[in-house]
C-alpha cells in the first residue's frame, strides 16, 4: 500500500481536486490543474494484496496500476518524469488518466522462460472509486538474449474501458483559431465519457552501457456503452448534465461518435536512448510525437474534416524532445538536470493559450 503526497503541503496528491478548486476560474488565473487517478485517496498510489508462484504465477487483487501504466513507464527512457516525459496520462490509461490505476482490479502475471503474459479485469464501477464502469486488458511480451551480452525486450497490450472518465475545465471562450480570450468563462467541471480501445505496442534493446527505446499506441475514443446523468467521481465531487448554473458541473456523452462527431483516434509513439557514460553518469534523449484525427462534424452536415486550431476536434499534432543528464553521485542520491520542448499545433492547440514550451529543470532526489 502506497500514496503520493504534495512534499510542500502535505496534502494527499490530488488532481481531480485541483480541476475542482479551479473550476469558475478565468483560465489565465488559474493555479497549476491536471486530471490524475491519484484523486486524494488515502491508497491514491496502490493497495492490493496477493499471492505468487514461480510455477503458477502472481494473482493480486483491488487497487492496482493498469497493465500499460506498467508497460509505458518500462519502455520510457525517461521512465515517466513529470518534467521531461510526456508519457502519462493517454498511454498509462488506455486512453485516459484516471484509468492508470483501477481500485477494484484482479491481475494476473505469468512468466514462461522469455516469454510473460498478464491479464487485468476491473470488476465494479464509479461507486468502487473507479474511473469506469469496466476494463480489462490482455499482454504478452519476451526478453531474447542476444549475441551482444545483450537482450531485445518488447511486449503487446490490448485494452478496453467501458465508460471511462476525463475531467477538464471548460469550455471557456476562445477566438476563431482557438486561442482564448477573456473574460475566458465559463470554466465548469466537466466529465467527458467514451468507450475507449487501445492497442499498445513496445521494445527495447539494452547492450551493456546501451539502451534503445521505442513505442507506439493507437487508441480509439467511441460514444460511452451508457450514457450518464449524475455520478460520484473518483475524487469525490458529485457532477451531473447540464448541472453549470446548479454546483458548476456537466457531462458530455456525445463527444465521441454521436451528433455529428465521428470516433477521435490519437496515435502515440517515441523513441529514445539511454547512455551509461560510467557506472554513475546517465546521459538521456527522448522524442515524442502525438497526432489526432478530424472527427469534426456536425448533427445536419455530417463530417466535416479540418486540420486547423478552430476546433479540437479538427486534425492535430504534438512534439516533444527531451534531453537530461543525471549523476548518481551517492548510494540513493542522484542529481540531474535536463530540458524538454513541446508544441502543440492545430487541433490539439485549441484552447492553449501559448503553444511552445520549454522547461529547464535541475533536482536532487534522494530514494528511501
Amino acid at each position: 500500500m502506497d500514496a503520493g503526497f504534495d512534499p510542500y503541503s502535505l496534502r494527499l496528491s490530488n488532481g481531480p481536486g485541483s480541476l475542482a478548486a479551479n473550476a469558475g476560474v478565468p483560465l489565465n488565473q488559474q493555479t497549476a490543474n491536471r486530471d490524475s487517478s491519484r484523486a486524494g485517496q488515502w491508497y491514491n498510489g496502490q493497495g492490493y494484496v496477493g499471492v505468487s508462484s514461480p510455477i503458477y504465477g502472481t494473482l493480486t487483487v483491488f487497487r492496482q496500476y493498469a497493465l500499460s501504466r506498467d508497460a509505458a513507464y518500462d519502455y520510457d527512457p525517461l521512465s515517466g518524469s513529470y518534467a521531461f516525459s510526456p508519457i502519462k496520462g493517454e498511454t498509462c490509461g488506455g486512453g485516459n488518466t484516471e484509468n492508470c490505476r483501477h481500485s477494484t482490479a484482479l491481475k494476473y502475471r505469468i512468466g514462461l522462460g522469455h516469454l510473460r503474459a498478464a491479464a487485468l479485469w476491473q470488476f465494479g464501477g464509479y461507486a468502487q472509486n473507479n474511473a469506469s464502469n469496466g476494463a480489462y486488458q490482455f499482454q504478452i511480451g519476451a526478453d531474447i538474449p542476444t549475441s551482444s551480452k545483450g537482450a531485445l525486450s518488447f511486449d503487446a497490450i490490448y485494452s478496453y474501458v467501458r465508460d471511462a472518465v476525463s475531467l477538464a475545465l471548460g469550455p471557456g471562450s476562445n477566438d476563431a483559431n482557438g486561442v482564448p480570450i477573456p473574460p475566458f468563462l465559463p470554466q465548469a467541471l466537466t466529465a467527458t465519457i467514451s468507450d475507449n480501445y487501445a492497442v499498445l505496442l513496445l521494445a527495447k534493446y539494452s547492450s551493456q552501457r546501451l539502451k534503445l527505446y521505442a513505442g507506439y499506441e493507437r487508441i480509439t475514443y467511441m460514444a460511452p456503452s451508457d450514457r450518464q446523468t449524475g455520478f460520484t467521481d473518483i475524487g469525490g465531487n458529485f457532477l451531473c448534465e447540464g448541472c453549470v448554473v446548479f454546483n458548476n458541473t456537466d457531462i458530455t456523452n456525445t463527444a465521441f461518435g454521436r451528433d455529428g462527431f465521428g470516433n477521435k483516434i490519437l496515435q502515440i509513439m517515441w523513441t529514445g536512448v539511454r547512455y551509461a557514460v560510467t557506472d554513475k553518469l546517465d546521459v538521456i534523449a527522448a522524442y515524442y510525437h502525438y497526432t489526432q484525427n478530424s472527427y469534426y462534424g456536425t448533427p445536419t452536415a455530417g463530417p466535416l474534416p479540418c486540420s486547423g486550431s478552430e476546433h479540437s476536434q479538427c486534425a492535430g499534432t504534438f512534439n516533444a524532445i527531451s534531453g537530461v543528464i543525471d549523476w548518481q553521485f551517492a548510494p540513493k542520491w542522484d542529481l540531474y538536470a535536463g530540458l524538454m520542448f513541446s508544441k502543440v499545433n492545430s487541433g490539439l492547440a485549441n484552447g492553449y493559450l501559448e503553444r511552445n514550451n520549454i522547461d529547464p529543470t535541475v533536482g536532487l532526489r534522494v530514494r528511501f
